[in-house]
C-alpha cells in the first residue's frame, strides 16, 4: 500500500470550474455548458494563442496549484491532443505539406512541454499515455515519484472529445475535462492540511474498473470523491484509490 496526501485540487469542464460549482454539479444544481473557454489570462497573449482548448483547460487547473513554484509535473491522458493530430492526418491524406509547429503541438507531451515553458517548471515534467486505465497509470507513477524522493508534485489528467471518424471504434468524452492534483509525500506537512485528503493506493480490490475506452469520463468519479470528501475508486487490475478528507480545526473546502 502507498499513502500520500492530496493537499489541493482543481478541475475544469465547460461551465464548472471551481469547488463551489463542482459541489453544485454534484448536487444536481448545475449542468455542464455546451461551450466555455478556460481562464488563461495569467499568460501573455502570444502564449495563449498557441494553446488548444484542451491545453488551456490543463493550464488553467495547474496554474493555481503551482502558484509560481517549480514542482515535478506528471500529465496523464488517453488521447492527448486528438484533434490536432487528426488535423495533421487529414493533411497527410490530402498530400498537403505539414506544419512543423502544428506537429510539435500535437505530440503526447505537447501540453506538459508548453506548461513547463509557460509556468517556469524546471523540475521533471513527464507525459503518460494512460491506456485502458489512466487513473491507475497516473497514480502508480506519481506514487513511485514520491517514493523516490519527490516531496510534492502535480498530477494532472485531461481529455477532449474525439473526432467523429474514431467514434465507431471507441467511446468519446462528451466535453473537455482537466483535473489537477497537488500531491505530497507521506510525512510531509500538508500545505493546506484543512483542505487535504489522505490518499491510499492499494492492490487486492475485488471491484472492477471500466476501461477508459468504454467509460471516457473517468475523471468524474475522482472529482465526485473529492467533492464528497471520501470515496474508494477502482483503478483497474485490482488496484483502488481510497480518499478521506483530513478533518482539522478551521477546515475548509478544497
Amino acid at each position: 500500500m502507498s499513502e500520500f496526501t492530496i493537499s489541493a485540487w482543481r478541475a475544469w469542464a465547460p461551465g464548472v470550474s471551481d469547488a463551489v460549482e463542482w459541489r453544485r454539479w454534484r448536487q444536481g444544481e448545475l449542468s455542464f455548458a455546451d461551450e466555455a473557454i478556460p481562464d488563461t489570462g495569467f499568460l501573455p497573449a502570444m502564449q495563449r494563442r498557441r494553446l488548444s482548448p484542451l491545453a488551456k483547460a490543463a493550464m488553467s487547473t495547474a496554474h493555481p496549484l503551482l502558484n509560481g513554484r517549480d514542482l515535478p509535473v506528471l500529465c496523464c491522458s488517453v488521447h492527448g491532443e486528438a484533434k490536432r493530430t487528426y488535423a495533421l492526418l487529414q493533411d497527410v491524406a490530402a498530400a498537403q505539406p505539414l506544419s512543423p509547429t502544428a506537429f510539435g503541438l500535437s505530440v503526447h507531451n505537447a501540453i506538459v512541454g508548453q506548461m513547463s515553458i509557460s509556468l517556469g517548471i524546471r523540475s521533471p515534467a513527464l507525459a503518460l499515455a494512460g491506456g485502458d486505465f489512466p487513473l491507475l497509470s497516473g497514480f502508480i507513477e506519481a506514487a513511485a515519484m514520491l517514493a523516490e524522493g519527490a516531496s510534492e508534485m502535480l498530477l494532472q489528467f485531461y481529455e477532449e472529445p474525439l473526432p467523429e471518424l474514431y467514434l465507431h471504434n471507441t467511446a468519446s468524452p462528451q466535453r473537455i475535462c482537466a483535473t489537477s492534483l497537488h500531491l505530497q509525500a507521506a510525512g510531509v506537512h500538508a500545505t493546506s492540511p484543512s483542505r487535504g485528503y489522505t490518499a491510499r493506493l492499494s492492490n487486492g480490490s475485488p471491484a472492477q474498473a471500466t476501461s477508459a475506452f468504454e467509460q471516457p469520463e473517468y475523471q468524474l468519479p475522482l472529482i465526485t470523491a473529492l467533492v464528497d470528501g471520501r470515496g474508494s475508486l477502482p483503478l483497474g487490475q485490482g488496484w483502488q484509490l481510497t480518499l478521506e478528507k483530513i478533518e482539522e480545526q478551521g477546515g475548509g473546502d478544497a
